[in-house]
């Protein structure tokens, strides 16, 4: 397929644009004129996560009241918090990201996590005295699911999905739902491919969104600033590959990762509020790799020791995870 700027993927009337811009942990200040820089550069997909849609909302009204933009131009998504992660919690979270959104419908709406935490007000991330995370050991996301699907009857969002699944769990889904799953959100890089999943997603109609594209390059100083045994974070952007296709195309590393995630039929998300980033993602429309080129990307998967986040180098917070029964990455999960 020829993909340019305004490309799309997905089947019938879902349509996920192949780069978005996503807002998660970012500063106040910058998001005006990083949403700015990149709708005028021709994204068309925004996605937000939990707490920072409160900064978003006006600016988008300020956008569609100014008609820089129009409102159904735009793709926009947000989740379902693990604290929210039970039926009776999704339509008040859906309509919580509404408000701070100034949206009357979202585009997409994913379940954030198979995991649930327990609910102690609004607060994302709820721990007891000694910081320990408050896991919710009994939910059900099968239930959670029938949920999401209401809201998509209600008209709040227009379609629903998940992130951070592990295959099985989305084949649990797929085994009970209603209206399927439009995209599954996840860690997705040069070294953990995932090849499996992909494969699945794509025989199932859905469509895989890759985050952390680059990795993740602030995780090293963050793992070196702990206690304890020092653990090293390869970065993509400097693999010898990697560097090698980025001379021969003149252009970027992170230029190369993403062309590899498009030609491979995956819809992006870009964490980048620098107006020069931003502008960068975006300029892989002008050339393909070859055949050549694709098969010695494909060739530094490293499987589930590529994986970062859930994988050999979780700390703090996310080691907590894995007393969850649905914590996704456990040994021979997918």
């Amino acid at each position: 397929m020829e993909y340019h700027s305004g490309s799309c993927i997905g089947a019938g009337d879902v349509r996920i644009p192949i780069l978005s811009i996503s807002t998660w942990k970012t500063n106040d200040e910058d998001l005006e004129n990083a949403l700015n820089t990149a709708l005028g550069l021709g994204y068309r997909g925004i996605r937000t996560w939990f707490g920072e849609c409160k900064a978003i909302g006006p600016i988008l009204r300020e956008m569609f009241q100014s008609n820089k933009i129009r409102r159904e131009d735009i793709f926009i998504s947000a989740s379902l918090p693990p604290i929210g992660n039970r039926f009776e919690d999704v339509e008040h979270f859906l309509k919580f990201s509404l408000d701070l959104l100034q949206l009357d419908y979202l585009d997409l709406f994913t379940i954030g996590s198979p995991m649930a935490f327990i609910r102690e007000g609004d607060l994302m991330i709820p721990v007891n005295e000694n910081g320990e995370v408050l896991l919710d050991l009994k939910s059900d996301f099968l239930k959670t699911w029938k949920g999401m699907e209401e809201q998509v009857t209600a008209g709040r969002t227009k379609s629903i999905g998940l992130a951070y699944f592990n295959l099985s769990q989305v084949q649990r889904i797929l085994d009970h739902c209603t209206i399927k799953p439009a995209n599954l959100i996840t860690e997705l890089h040069v070294y953990c491919q995932q090849k499996e999943l992909v494969s699945f997603c794509k025989r199932n109609g859905i469509v895989l969104t890759a985050e952390f594209p680059f990795g993740s390059p602030g995780l090293q100083q963050f793992v070196d600033s702990l206690d304890g045994d020092k653990k090293f974070i390869p970065s993509p952007l400097k693999d010898p590959v990697i560097l090698d296709l980025a001379k021969k195309h003149k252009k970027r590393p992170s230029q190369i990762i993403l062309r590899y995630l498009t030609e491979c039929g995956m819809a992006t998300l870009i964490k980048a509020m620098n107006p020069k980033r931003i502008r960068e993602c975006f300029d892989i429309f002008d050339f393909q790799l070859t055949g050549e080129d694709l098969d010695r990307i494909r060739e530094l998967d490293q499987g589930e020791e590529g994986r970062i986040f859930g994988g050999s180098a979780s700390t703090g917070l996310l080691s907590q995870f894995e007393k969850h029964p649905e914590f996704p990455y456990k040994k021979n999960s997918h």
